[in-house]
């Protein structure tokens, strides 16, 4: 009797088999599917965020510079490099240190930062950090000759 019932279980083990193969290469077929439009909509989520970086940084930039109003023609000494809203404006910066008459080694010792930062800053290639902002606008609190006294012997 044991040979008739381990005989009987194989052949419903194989029939199974035999049943589930199908089904299961359709299961197949489609796991591979979805995981190709998984992969798709993957790579088009990076470039939709690589996107977005970049407008976001073009926006940034041109938000710095068109934030801060121009001055009435009438007081062009008033005009601020940093707006009040904490944005940046780099000909405002460059012309403030133009006016004081000093080179940007000595703005840069001014402000406690690199040459090459005010540079950048002035140019518009890089935004200064909050920290940053803080120093140009302390220095920029300062009358011609303290901000000169200090930027030369700094």
């Amino acid at each position: 009797m044991t040979n008739f019932a381990d005989n009987l279980k194989k052949e419903v083990a194989r029939i199974a088999r035999k049943e589930l193969k199908g089904e299961l290469d359709a299961l197949r077929k489609t796991c591979t599917g979805q995981r190709s439009d998984i992969a798709a909509l993957k790579r088009e989520l990076k470039a939709l965020q690589g996107r977005l970086f970049r407008a976001e940084r073009v926006t940034h930039k041109t938000a710095a510079v068109v934030l801060p109003s121009a001055p009435p023609p009438t007081q062009p000494a008033t005009r601020s490099p940093v707006g009040t809203l904490g944005s940046f404006n780099h000909e405002a910066f460059a012309d403030f240190r133009k006016r004081l008459g000093i080179t940007q080694g000595e703005m840069a010792r001014l402000v406690d930062s690199s040459s090459l930062s005010v540079w950048k800053w002035e140019t518009g290639k890089a935004q200064p950090r909050a920290s940053a902002l803080v120093r140009i606008q302390s220095a920029m609190k300062l009358g011609k000759r303290a901000a000169v006294s200090k930027a030369k012997s700094a």
